[in-house]
């Protein structure tokens, strides 16, 4: 019986339901970790109430600071950076310590960024990237997420007239942090233009393609904006329910109409493919430029389709760009020259012209005022010109030329030259490649461009050319270049008076210069001369 007795009460023991209390014990780091976390999610949650509270109503800048830059202001002033770092102490040990650290440094950083304006946007950038790891998946994500966003909008602010004046507004260099960001783009040096050039050929493809190397800066803003706009949308569709979305959308708005205000390009004149690395700036330097528009020598305008030459009688026709010879443009452009090198002030830098033409004009047209231009009393400071063209071949776009030093009428060399399948031509070699001026006696390496092929070989006499090779033009290619490379004497380049421009630099691509690993920029051992045939 008492077996049987024991036996009931140990079952009856086990039947009785476990009482509250009774299971296993919370440990003290899960219960820090837990209060902890309430209290940062508390924290930013009264942050994001009291901020979203002074949201500006007005997108549009007045007479004072722009509505955005004073919200923000305004609203860094209320950073709980504090409370934040308390629920930090209460999440002592666990992950919660880390995260509320990351956000106060973000928190304490905002304000200096935007209300103290001590700090530069990449050191910004530094602590706003840890908070945004550091909340990823917590309720505070879309705060962080937001000021991402943000960081873009308040630089658009404080350039909101950004090409309203001008459409190469310098201040777009200031948004290079700024592309980084939106391309997720690493550059490597410190070269702004190097880096747009990088920037173009991986990150935005065929956009640049057609754009030359100065413009760059400029036309990049306009994929900028809208690589803003789908962040903005990738933002809303990340947090459908987030009370930023209303604002943001406001300034998605801003952004649009901004891409609309980039200002369009069409490049004018496309100049031909050159194969030199050597720099063409576009700017401060005397120009010549020849086109449909219009010849102009140092911004100074001496034909126009609009008007009659200078000098006409009353009456006459307006100048056409038939490529006539023109004896008064001559005069004109000499004595310009001469003018401006008389001053003790210019403008322009003067130790050589750059040669713009269109591709079409003829080399015949470019040859006689380059040569007129060198004929006055100044003239030994205005013998040195640059044929100018662009490196389409690398992607770079960039602007690049062939100097040209151009002998005096009496130094120049007569030679004659029978184009393959022509006639005989009368040619003068009348500039060489370089800054040095060279003495000519007489030619055997020559290239010829009759407009159409490219022909090489020596120069018998009897101006034959022998051991003749011929080939369709190669652009800015590296046909020719082999060739040049086992010349040991002089050799000239000759083209037809009436060949066009992109003739003549693709006579020379190949040739004027030696070219290695690094570009193509050193002078050959040997001269290489110019000249034209008729």
């Amino acid at each position: 019986m008492r077996f049987r007795f024991l036996f009931l009460l140990v079952a009856a023991t086990l039947a009785v339901p476990a009482l509250p209390g009774c299971g296993p014990q919370k440990k003290k780091s899960e219960i820090r970790a837990e209060e902890g976390a309430a209290a940062l999610n508390e924290a930013m949650a009264a942050r994001r109430k009291r901020i979203l509270a002074m949201l500006p109503t007005d997108d549009e800048p007045g007479s004072e600071e722009h509505p955005w830059l004073a919200w923000i202001k305004r609203a860094v002033a209320t950073t709980p950076a504090n409370e934040v770092k308390k629920a930090g102490l209460k999440g002592k040990g666990s992950k919660v310590e880390d995260q509320a650290q990351a956000d106060a440094a973000w928190l304490e950083t905002q304000r200096d960024y935007y209300r103290n304006e001590k700090i530069a946007p990449n050191d910004y950038w530094r602590e706003l990237s840890l908070a945004r790891r550091a909340g990823e998946g917590q309720p505070w994500a879309e705060d962080v997420e937001f000021d991402v966003l943000f960081l873009h909008a308040s630089e658009l602010a404080h350039t909101h007239n950004l090409f309203a004046a001008d459409p190469h507004d310098d201040r777009v260099t200031r948004f290079f942090t700024y592309w980084k960001w939106i391309f997720d783009f690493k550059p490597e040096t410190s070269l702004f233009e190097e880096e747009c050039n990088r920037l173009c050929e991986q990150k935005l493809g065929e956009f640049c393609k057609k754009i030359p190397m100065e413009e760059r800066p400029f036309q990049i803003m306009k994929p900028y904006y809208e690589g803003y706009v789908k962040q903005v949308e990738a933002f809303k569709a990340k947090f459908p329910q987030s009370p930023y979305n209303a604002f943001l959308d406001r300034i998605a708005a801003q952004y649009k109409t901004r891409a609309a205000k980039v200002p369009g390009f069409d490049e004018f004149p496309v100049l031909p493919g050159i194969r030199s690395t050597i720099p063409a700036p576009i700017r401060g330097n005397a120009v010549l430029s020849v086109t449909q528009k219009g010849v102009a020598l140092m911004d100074n305008l001496l034909r126009s389709p609009e008007n009659a030459a200078p000098d006409a009688k009353p009456g006459a026709p307006a100048w056409k760009p038939d490529w006539t010879p023109d004896p008064k443009l001559l005069e004109q452009a000499a004595a310009l020259v001469e003018d401006v090198r008389s001053s003790t002030i210019s403008a322009y830098n003067q130790s050589s012209i750059f040669i713009v033409p269109e591709a079409q004009v003829p080399v015949g047209y470019l040859e006689s005022i380059m040569r007129a231009i060198i004929t006055g009393e100044r003239s030994k400071e205005w013998t040195t010109m640059i044929l100018t063209g662009r490196r389409r071949g690398d992607a770079s776009n960039r602007r690049a030329g062939f100097t040209l030093s151009l002998m005096a009428k009496d130094k120049a060399v007569p030679f004659k030259l029978k184009a393959p399948g022509g006639k005989a031509m009368q040619c003068v070699a009348w500039a060489v490649v370089g800054k040095d001026l060279f003495d000519a006696k007489g030619f055997k390496p020559v290239v010829f461009h009759d407009g159409k092929q490219v022909h090489t070989g020596r120069l018998a006499d009897d101006g034959t050319i022998q051991s003749l090779q011929s080939a369709p033009g190669h652009g800015e290619g590296d046909r020719l270049e082999t060739w040049a490379d086992q010349q040991t004497s002089s050799i000239v380049v000759a083209v037809a008076q009436n060949a066009p421009y992109e003739a003549w630099l693709e006579a020379l691509n190949g040739v004027a210069l030696h070219c290695d690993k690094d570009g193509c920029g050193q002078l050959r051992t040997q001269p290489v001369f110019v000249g034209t045939c008729k």
